[in-house]
C-alpha cells in the first residue's frame, strides 16, 4: 500500500513524508521487558500515594469529573500499550520537538523519551502546573533521559517563551478535557507545528462535550489533512 495524498488510516498518517508505510502493530513487537524501567517507575510513584490535584481544576465550571481531591499516578497514567505507541511514533517520525501538556507524574513523558533516546534525536517539552506532581515527574523523566524540558506551569502561559515556530513534529494535548480549553490550546499550538505534524488529543470520549469537540470541531478544521482514532481514547490528527 502506498501513502496517499489524503491519508485515511493511522498507518498512512504516521508515515506521511516518511518514505513508506510501517504497520501499527510494529510497536507491540518490542522484546519482553522493553518498558520494564518505565513500569517500575510508575509503580514506585503510585506507591507514594494519592497526591492533590492542581488547584486550577476547581475553577473549571461543569467539568465531567470531580475537580478537587487527590489522584494516584496509576489513575492518571498512560498504560504500557499506549505508551509503547508513543515511543513507536517518535521512532517513526523522528521529530525535532515533542510537546505534551499536562505532564502529570511524567509517565507518558517517559514513553516519549524512550522513543527519543531510541533515535538519538529530539527534545520533549512538557508542561505541568501542579508543583507537587511536577516534582515526581522531574525525577521520572530524568531516569530516562536528559532530552527534556519540564515547565512547572501551564502550556498557555509558557508556550511563547519556550517554543520555536515550526519545530513541533508531535504534540499531545492531555490537560483539561473541555471544548473551551482544548480548542484554545490547539489554537495556541498551531504556529509551533512543523509541516505534517501529528497532534494527539487524549480522552476524546471523556464526555459528550469532548466527543463533539473532536468530531465537530477538530477533525473538520480545514488544515486537518487526515484523522484517526487509537482505540476509543486518543484522536490523532495530521496537520
Amino acid at each position: 500500500m502506498a501513502t496517499t495524498d489524503k491519508p485515511d488510516s493511522i498507518f498512512e498518517i504516521v508515515n506521511v513524508g516518511n518514505g513508506g508505510l510501517a504497520f501499527l502493530d510494529d510497536y507491540e513487537r518490542h522484546p519482553k521487558g522493553t518498558f520494564k524501567a518505565i513500569i517500575d517507575r510508575t509503580t514506585q510513584t503510585t506507591e507514594a500515594g494519592r497526591r492533590p490535584l492542581w488547584e486550577g481544576y476547581a475553577k473549571v465550571k461543569d467539568y465531567a469529573r470531580n475537580t478537587t481531591g487527590t489522584r494516584s499516578a496509576k489513575q492518571v497514567s498512560t498504560r504500557p500499550r499506549g505508551g509503547g505507541f508513543f515511543s513507536w511514533l517518535v521512532q517513526q517520525r523522528k521529530p525535532e520537538t515533542v510537546v505534551e501538556f499536562g505532564t502529570a507524574f511524567g509517565v507518558s513523558g517517559m514513553y516519549w523519551l524512550h522513543g527519543i533516546e531510541a533515535v538519538g534525536h529530539g527534545h520533549l517539552m512538557t508542561y505541568e502546573p501542579n508543583t507537587d506532581w511536577a516534582g515526581f515527574a522531574s525525577e521520572n523523566l530524568a531516569s530516562m533521559s536528559d532530552r527534556f524540558t519540564l515547565t512547572n506551569g501551564t502550556f498557555e502561559e509558557n508556550a511563547a517563551r519556550t517554543l520555536k515556530e515550526g519545530t513541533v513534529g508531535i504534540a499531545f494535548i492531555d490537560a483539561i478535557h473541555t471544548s473551551e480549553f482544548v480548542n484554545a490550546q490547539y489554537k495556541i499550538l498551531r504556529p509551533y507545528l512543523a509541516e505534517n505534524a501529528i497532534v494527539l488529543f487524549d480522552d476524546i470520549h471523556f464526555s459528550d462535550e469532548m466527543r463533539a469537540c473532536w468530531e465537530d470541531d477538530i477533525v473538520k478544521r480545514p488544515e486537518i489533512k487526515a484523522s484517526a482514532q487509537l482505540g476509543t481514547r486518543v484522536g490523532i490528527a495530521l496537520v
